[in-house]
């Protein structure tokens, strides 16, 4: 599958007064892919006590807010909570290191991009996208949603903004292992991935929030963004353990290539959006890539006010206290609605019962055949074998097949086999009564 960065260029307040009440109210569950909109359940809605004393002193900043942040009521959150000690891993093309926006804020990350040695950002969507989530507040440029949270760099697509399931998985799995608390994934392809959901789940297991763009094939130029037909799934952003991301418009309106379907979860501007891009530059660029980074903002700025949450109670929270738009409760175009940053900050909710997550039957996609790397298989066997135990057993000689790397958290194995043979290498292993699963290695590209 190609896996692409969802998105195309189109190149001080003072706190809140002091309060404390609460009320509970019944909330309508979100409908699930195969259910109607189920009978209203009661949350019960803390208003916590904000004081001076608890916010400290205000936030002060001269950067424009532009109708993005205003549209999150971003700016309302900033004298409490700016993402401070949370880790944002952005796995995409990388992230301009120098940029004045973005420098203080970036963390070691690291590259799975061959032939390149840093995660510097040679196409400029992964910058794009970490302005929009931590673009400093230093009175210069843009701000971000969370402008002191930290951005860790994870480059797994080049310069053109492509690359391999496998490269995203093992971001993903380095993000996981290296402190990450929300991984960032402004990328998709159309075929289910099972070596996708195995480093998803990997990373969700370690409580690692993963947010994705839910794609840019909703109109009629839906094979220009990588797409067999309109609204196909995306992945990662299908896979139930992510938070997949449709955009919309300044006018609160779904942007006109967002993709619908059963597994969009919330929604955020993504049309027309202004941030850092490469050179120490700025641009416009659309996309529900540009959506995706505006949720990992807000759930820096919850997890930074309830660092004791775990990724499940973050994501709840985003849910419920996003604005409803379109259908009453959950819908197809807009999942939960439009994130709110102010409204997941001004109040906790204590759920009686979880907000009804969306998941789409992963093999909706599977037997879609789009490109992939030649002569590369991705396998997974138990731990204490490798594919050279199992080539009797599956009538392959061993001479043609070769390991070529791994990786050792999910038992994930990239083999070599001869070129134009992946298909018929692929349905060989497929009978070995050990294997997990084997698949090809698909290409990615942003979103």
């Amino acid at each position: 599958m190609t896996i692409m960065g969802i998105g195309t260029g189109l190149v001080s307040r003072s706190p809140a007064e002091s309060y404390s009440a609460f009320a509970t109210m019944p909330v309508a569950n979100a409908q699930s892919p195969d259910e109607t909109l189920k009978t209203s359940s009661t949350y019960t809605i803390f208003l916590p006590l904000i004081s001076n004393n608890f916010c400290g002193e205000s936030f002060s900043f001269n950067e424009t807010i532009r109708y993005n942040l205003s549209a999150i009521n971003a700016d309302d959150t900033w004298d409490c909570y700016r993402g401070q000690g949370i880790i944002v891993a952005v796995v995409d093309t990388g992230i301009d290191q120098d940029h004045p926006d973005l420098a203080d804020n970036i963390i070691s990350g690291a590259t799975f991009v061959s032939g390149t040695s840093s995660p510097e950002d040679d196409n400029g969507h992964g910058t794009h996208v970490a302005g929009i989530i931590a673009g400093a507040g230093n009175n210069d440029g843009i701000i971000g949603v969370a402008p002191e949270a930290s951005l860790m760099p994870i480059k797994v697509l080049d310069s053109s903004g492509s690359g391999t399931v496998y490269d995203v998985a093992s971001g993903i799995v380095w993000a996981a292992d290296s402190g990450a608390n929300i991984i960032n994934l402004s990328l998709g392809g159309v075929s289910y991935s099972s070596t996708l959901a195995d480093a998803v789940d990997y990373a969700y297991g370690k409580g690692v929030l993963l947010i994705a763009a839910g794609g840019n094939c909703g109109d009629s130029s839906y094979a220009l963004n990588g797409c067999y037909y309109q609204d196909q799934p995306q992945y990662p952003a299908a896979l139930s353990n992510v938070m997949a991301v449709a955009s919309t418009t300044s006018s609160n309106l779904q942007s006109s290539f967002s993709n619908q379907g059963t597994y969009i979860e919330i929604s955020a501007p993504g049309s027309s959006i202004y941030s850092t891009y490469l050179y120490n530059g700025y641009t416009t660029l659309s996309g529900t890539s540009q959506a995706a980074p505006h949720v990992a903002g807000v759930a820096a700025l919850i997890w930074a006010a309830h660092p004791e949450w775990s990724q499940d109670e973050v994501r709840d929270q985003l849910n419920a206290t996003a604005q409803d738009l379109g259908e009453s409760g959950w819908d197809s175009l807009y999942g939960y609605g439009l994130v709110d940053a102010s409204a997941a900050l001004g109040m906790q909710q204590t759920l009686e019962e979880n907000v009804a997550q969306q998941t789409l039957t992963e093999t909706a996609a599977a037997d879609v055949d789009t490109s992939y790397v030649p002569g590369e298989i991705i396998i997974k066997l138990p731990a204490d074998m490798d594919v050279t135990d199992i080539v009797d057993e599956v009538g392959i000689s061993s001479t043609d097949i070769q390991i070529k790397d791994t990786i050792p958290q999910t038992k994930l194995q990239r083999v070599l086999v001869g070129h134009g043979r992946e298909k018929e290498m692929l349905e060989q292993l497929k009978k070995s009564a050990g294997i997990e699963f084997a698949e090809l290695n698909y290409y990615v590209s942003i979103q």
